[in-house]
């Protein structure tokens, strides 16, 4: 994960990448999947790894982003990957803290 947008009590959606090489590419946002406890724990974590600045190799525009460094790892269940490469009707199933070899 790259960022998220806060709600009140947790996330109201994450922003995804995935490292090719030496790049981290976005992938698209998910913004359903989860229970409102769920949503906190996601937010508590992700308040751990804020970052100033996104971390993806070419920068996109999310005025209402929180970026984080990326250390977590969304495993996300999605339909397809548009020509633009980003997921298609994507849901959160669960997250994992990373150890830098994804």
């Amino acid at each position: 994960m790259v960022g998220f947008i806060k709600d009140p009590t947790g996330v109201a959606a994450l922003y995804l990448g995935k490292k090719e090489g030496k790049e981290l590419r976005y992938m698209g946002k998910v913004g359903t999947g989860w229970s409102r406890t769920t949503s906190a724990k996601i937010r508590k974590a992700l308040d751990t790894v804020v970052s100033p600045k996104q971390k993806l190799t070419k920068p996109i525009k999310k005025p209402k982003a929180t970026w984080v460094e990326p250390r977590f790892y969304a495993d996300i269940e999605y339909r397809d990957i548009t020509s633009e490469g980003l997921l298609r009707a994507s849901s959160f199933k669960s997250l994992s803290k990373g150890t830098g070899g994804r």
